[in-house]
């Protein structure tokens, strides 16, 4: 199996665009050698973002970290 759906919530897209913003030049390299673009990647996901309802997507005190 080579692809899958996962449904993701705003903030969960949101934390993975951050995630993908903060990456440096050695690990977006790395990144792209191993599973293809960053930004192409960023983009799509970003696309999907812009569609979704992130009228509350600002700080949340009662989000616990899942790690």
């Amino acid at each position: 199996m080579t692809e899958t759906n996962v449904q993701l919530n705003v903030h969960e897209i949101g934390v993975i665009l951050s995630a993908l913003q903060l990456l440096g030049l050695r690990e977006e390299n790395q990144i792209a050698r191993e599973y293809g673009s960053v930004p192409a990647l960023y983009n799509k996901l970003y696309s999907l973002y812009e569609q979704m309802d992130s009228s509350e997507t600002g700080l949340r005190n009662d989000v616990v970290p899942s790690f």
